[in-house]
């Protein structure tokens, strides 16, 4: 078989594991010229995406093949994390950058061990460090574990909302924990790590979502009594009904605040639509309350909360309850930092 063709299978093979890339220093190793991918990506049949790094097929990269050039450009040991490794893991916070923007021009942020000499460029953020975590693979990516993720892309993100509703993503999917949460904030830098601590506080003390906490500082800043946030409600005979977001106990109403996001597709829709049915059967009325709402519209939403409190107060209390004592029903927190 002549030289050539076998040059190019072994090019072919590398590219095909690839994702569609090749390094230059692959390309050497197979025999190719260093000229060669530059007269490649002159002539427009590849795309140069990082130094030594090229996507053979030509065109735009997909946000896969960003993430892997990324890699491949900071050299073995590298781990994906921030806000590239919480996209990996499938996070759908509004904090994080969509499909399209990702695939565009998000950064894609990379760990390399301390005594790596490699700069970041283009789109690829490089950040070395002496805690260099063990990986996990994701969609066949080697990415840091969640608890770093997460404190990684914290110190990064400008707003302790967004860094409020990533943790609270997280642990409503039960995948981390506060104290996980503390642990890497005493482990790691103190430089960037305030939202981080600021959020971890919070949910500490009861709201889970960034947008229960408004909801709840909607209804204090409006002085509706007898709030209850996050409250688990029984029957009398000791049926469980649902967690309220929030939960007037004078009148017997549940406010939900249901995102699209959350609450539209697979199991969280389906889960929506069975608390929905067990409030029904429970004969509990129920405000629903967009995450938008609360900050465009907060005079409507208090509006519509108040309206159904009349009609709620009219109807008679259903027979449902928080399920603990008096002296434990919590005052509404206020959430500690502007929308």
């Amino acid at each position: 078989m002549p030289r050539r063709s076998l040059r190019q299978l072994d090019l072919d093979a590398i590219a095909d594991s690839q994702r569609g890339l090749v390094t230059a220093a692959q390309l050497r190793a197979i025999g190719y010229a260093d000229s060669t991918a530059s007269r490649r990506v002159a002539g427009g049949m590849w795309t140069r995406l990082l130094p030594g790094v090229h996507l053979v097929s030509g065109g735009r990269p997909d946000t896969g093949q960003r993430t892997l050039a990324t890699l491949l450009y900071a050299g073995d040991d590298a781990l994906v994390t921030g806000a590239t490794a919480l996209t990996v893991r499938r996070f759908r916070s509004s904090a994080l950058p969509d499909e399209e923007f990702a695939a565009a021009v998000a950064p894609v942020h990379v760990l390399v061990p301390h005594d790596r000499r490699r700069l970041s460029t283009g789109f690829a953020r490089i950040e070395r460090t002496r805690r260099m975590p063990s990986p996990e693979r994701v969609d066949g990516f080697p990415v840091v574990p969640l608890v770093r993720a997460i404190a990684d892309a914290a110190r990064r993100f400008r707003s302790g909302h967004d860094v409020a509703t990533l943790v609270a993503e997280a642990l409503q999917r039960g995948q981390v924990t506060l104290d996980a949460l503390r642990d890497e904030l005493e482990a790691g830098p103190v430089q960037g790590s305030a939202h981080l601590r600021d959020a971890v506080t919070l949910l500490a003390n009861g709201a889970l979502s960034p947008p229960e906490g408004h909801l709840g500082r909607l209804l204090e800043s409006a002085g509706i009594p007898h709030v209850v946030l996050n409250a688990r409600l029984v029957t009398s005979s000791g049926r469980f009904v649902a967690v309220a977001d929030a939960w007037l106990d004078d009148v017997g109403l549940a406010i939900e605040v249901d995102s699209k996001a959350y609450h539209s597709v697979g199991d969280d829709f389906d889960r929506t639509i069975r608390r929905n049915a067990r409030y029904a059967a429970a004969g509990v009325p129920v405000v629903p309350v967009l995450p938008s709402d609360l900050h465009r519209r907060p005079v409507a939403v208090l509006r519509s909360i108040e309206e159904a409190r009349q009609q709620a107060l009219r109807a008679g209390r259903p027979d449902v309850h928080v399920e603990v004592t008096r002296d434990e029903i919590a005052r509404v927190r206020p959430w500690p930092w502007g929308a």
